[in-house]
């Protein structure tokens, strides 16, 4: 039975232990302002005010003097420090009585994350890649009088470890880009982030961490579409298929420090610069930050500068690494590298060495020791030198097998952290549980490299992973991602059942549903996601079966490789590619069920990533089966029997390769049609590189060695699938929305027009909230279809800035675009800092 708004906002709040507040005896909600607050305190209260009005509520929101009493028809809400009634200094309450909130905190950090959870009950959800407030106006929920809200974290350690090195990552971003990733870190009440950077053989260096030893330097990266690493190919976006070069400003997609260097030393200086400002940024929103590198690997430029009494003989054919760990050039090398990373981000927190990855997959199969030499080499540094910082000794999930002996040998204050074994398909490592005081932070996988294309919802297996991290007595849980908006279903889990131990995933999908559907659909939604979560209904990298204590996995599309490796010994099972089909009809009957453009949009961009999953997996089977075709053809024309192989690619092949190439068009423009971030650009560059190449291009070429020349209707075939999609209803995208300026500052806003004709002018709108007009700002085209504009400085007295963006066409009877889709009641919005 239809159930009414009434009822589903009473519903709702009941099970938050809550009440929802009657807008008709309510005029006006009236946050107190303490009389001299600090940074952090002035923070929780525009943040609280800016999360209010977002929620649409159907009554005024404003702050208020100190010495405020409430009166008719008014709420207040109070926040306060109480540091006395606390034992853990995150942790806070919300009580309420009568007309009147209380907000008590241990801390001024916890003051803020208590209007986070306040936020979260009233229905706004904080993920990765920003917030989702409820399409239709919510009623005020507040605590029963006699059950206040209470919280602690369940870890003192909660964050995220995202892994930078393909087109998807923090690798592509710039300064704006950081920002907006440490604002949504803050409103998922996370505290810690941690990195890890490359610096290996066969150019494998990243510049975030590039240094010189022995009087040279050494080649580092971060990659973008002219590399030519990590499976990737250089590759000019304008070559992009099916229109999709659009999207980009230029001929290389990546971040600016590295696109715009002139050589390594000026991209190192770059990338440093950028996320040493990132880091400092968040320190001042209360986020510690790690970064760290493999001692045991180098590049192999320094390689080959150490002197050959550091170098055993055959190095090459050694397991373990390339130079002698013990010598004495190992110790000034890893010295060296410890002091560049201090001297490059001095606001760092936390010191990360780890194993290498190779001895990782090693070690799982034989047994390699690893020495502990450069950790306790670097503990002694760090003490010497940098005492304030804490060492994390970290690693894949093989690393896990060492950490018994580890804990004897090595210093107690040392943090012992790993990823868990095979993707996160294992549970996290028992030993976690035996390392008495030590503390200790697990890494469960939000998404896993193998499946980076794939849309992967992992609620229940971090379900288990919590439960057992906090039984095992850890102290820390980070997740290790790459993309962010459509991880963000896990990640959000992640973010609140650190704080809740009674969150279930059937719960918290009900709660995610509402922020991106109204009543009746955000129902269906979360059971749909539920469903497929806990019974494993799309594609995914793990096979369901355990082989010597593991989990199986296999690769649909892994981004460190050529990623739709088709020529491996298998194929998408077929129950899986039915089970698919119908989430993506479900998704599909929702998103068409869509009653705004915001919820339109919200529910397109998952159902469109499950529809994604059905083309593609039916090109990987037909390509698979291709790939026979020519393996049995190269097998009789290597025993001479040319004209058999020709005649069996024409006969068998090439009408496999005539469906294939549809179903490449298909998946692809599934997602091109719901890119919205610049992590989905990367993915998007990815996909053309690895995916549309193959696929289109290469099969072609392979079936032109025993042909001579594909048909005429193959090649018009080719031209036709990679033609743009005209259908395409034209879009303004904004990859990147700041929510955060401080007094003084300006912040890059990046515009896409995608699709439309041409256009006669971008627009950036701005207006001190609670304004009466709009201050226009004419973007600048900054290439192709994307514009750029600054926002702010803004008057000082502003405590939140509203801002939109527009887009107009030369031609007058297309349709003014406005981003977001409801600018003039929801704007994208700035809290002061």
């Amino acid at each position: 039975m239809k159930q009414s708004r009434r009822e589903f906002l009473l519903t709702s709040a009941a099970g938050l232990g809550g009440v929802a507040v009657q807008a008709q005896s309510t005029k006006r909600v009236l946050i107190r302002s303490a009389g001299e607050p600090s940074f952090k305190r002035r923070l929780a209260e525009r943040e609280l005010e800016r999360g209010l009005v977002q929620l649409r509520l159907p009554m005024e929101v404003r702050l208020a003097g100190a010495d405020t009493k409430p009166g008719a028809g008014e709420v207040l809400i109070a926040l306060r420090l109480d540091p006395e009634r606390f034992k853990n200094p995150e942790a806070y309450s919300i009580s309420a009585l009568g007309g009147r909130a209380l907000v008590s905190a241990a801390s001024e950090q916890a003051l803020l994350y208590a209007v986070f959870d306040f936020l979260e009950r009233q229905g706004a959800f904080f993920g990765i890649d920003g917030e989702s407030y409820p399409v239709e106006p919510s009623a005020l929920v507040l605590p029963m009088s006699d059950q206040p809200w209470t919280a602690s974290p369940r870890f003192a350690v909660r964050g995220l470890l995202p892994w930078p090195d393909f087109l998807n990552c923090i690798s592509v971003y710039n300064r704006e880009d950081f920002r907006a990733y440490f604002e949504a870190m803050l409103r998922m009440r996370f505290n810690t982030f941690g990195m890890h950077a490359y610096a290996q053989a066969n150019q494998w260096a990243e510049s975030y961490l590039s240094f010189e030893f022995a009087g040279v330097g050494h080649l580092a990266f971060l990659d973008n579409t002219a590399s030519h690493r990590w499976g990737y190919l250089p590759q000019r976006t304008s070559t992009f298929a099916m229109g999709a070069g659009q999207l980009y400003d230029g001929d290389v997609f990546g971040s600016d420090a590295t696109r715009l260097a002139r050589d390594p030393w000026e991209a190192a200086r770059n990338t440093r610069q950028m996320l040493r400002d990132a880091f400092a940024y968040a320190a001042r929103l209360g986020i510690r930050t790690g970064i760290g590198f493999e001692p045991y690997q180098i590049p192999d430029e320094i390689l080959r500068a150490l002197p050959p009494e550091a170098k055993p003989e055959k190095a090459a054919e050694r397991r373990g690494p390339r130079f002698d760990i013990e010598s004495v050039a190992a110790r000034k090398l890893l010295e060296t590298r410890l002091a560049q990373l201090l001297e490059a981000y001095p606001e760092v927190d936390h010191v990360w060495l780890w194993e290498d990855e190779g001895m990782n997959w090693e070690s799982r199969k034989s047994g390699l020791p690893l020495s502990v030499t450069p950790f306790l080499q670097a503990h002694d540094f760090l003490r010497r030198h940098a005492p304030n910082k804490r060492m994390v000794v970290s690693g894949w999930g093989g690393v896990a097998r060492n950490f018994e002996d580890f804990h004897k040998r090595l210093p107690g204050d040392i943090v012992f952290s790993c990823l868990s074994d095979s993707l996160g398909w294992d549970p996290i490592h028992e030993v976690f549980g035996k390392l008495e005081e030590r503390e200790r932070w697990p890494i469960p996988w939000l998404e896993d490299d193998p499946g980076m294309w794939l849309p992967q919802f992992h609620v229940n297996r971090f379900h288990r992973d919590l439960d057992r991290a906090a039984g095992f007595g850890c102290q820390g849980l980070l997740g290790i991602h790459w993309r962010h908006r459509i991880v963000d279903p896990t990640a959000g889990f992640q973010a609140r059942f650190s704080w809740d131990p009674k969150l279930t995933p059937e719960d918290y999908y009900r709660a995610y549903a509402r922020s991106q559907a109204p009543a009746d659909r955000a129902r269906k939604l979360a059971e749909v996601l539920a469903d497929n979560d806990k019974n494993r209904k799309i594609l995914c990298t793990f096979t369901g079966e355990i082989k010597d204590g593991h989990a199986a996995t296999r690769e649909f599309s892994g981004d460190y490789n050529e990623a739709f490796t088709f020529w491996g010994d298998y194929e998408p099972k077929p129950e899986v590619m039915e089970s698919q089909k119908q989430v993506a009809a479900a998704l599909r009957a929702l998103a068409g069920a869509a009653t705004t453009p915001r919820e339109k949009e919200r529910i397109e961009y998952l159902a469109r990533h499950v529809e994604f999953l059905v083309p593609y997996s039916q090109a990987w089977t037909l390509a698979h089966r291709l790939q026979l075709v020519l393996k049995a053809a190269g097998e009789a024309r290597k025993a001479g029997k040319n004209e058999e192989a020709r005649n069996k690619v024409r006969e068998e092949g090439l009408p496999l390769w005539m469906q294939l190439a549809p179903e490449v068009r298909r998946a692809m423009l599934h997602f091109q049609s719901i890119v919205s971030t610049r992590n989905d650009l990367g993915t998007l560059a990815s996909m053309n590189n690895k995916f549309v190449r193959l696929a289109l291009v290469r099969l072609r070429l392979s079936m032109a060695e025993y042909l001579g020349d594909v048909p005429a209707e193959t090649e018009k075939l080719a031209a036709q699938v990679t033609q743009p999609d005209m259908a395409a209803a034209p879009r303004l995208v904004v990859p990147t929305r700041p929510t955060m300026l401080g007094k003084g500052e300006q912040v890059r806003l990046q515009i896409i027009v995608a699709g439309g004709g041409e256009v006669a002018k971008v627009t950036l709108y701005t207006r001190p909230r609670g304004a009466a007009q709009w201050a226009a700002t004419a973007a600048a085209l900054a290439g192709r279809r994307t514009y750029q504009a600054q926002l702010g400085p803004f008057r000082e007295e502003a405590a939140l800035v509203d801002y939109y963006v527009a887009a107009e066409f030369r031609d007058p009877s297309a349709a003014r675009l406005v981003a977001p889709f409801d600018a003039a009641n929801q704007p994208y919005m700035l809290t002061m800092l």
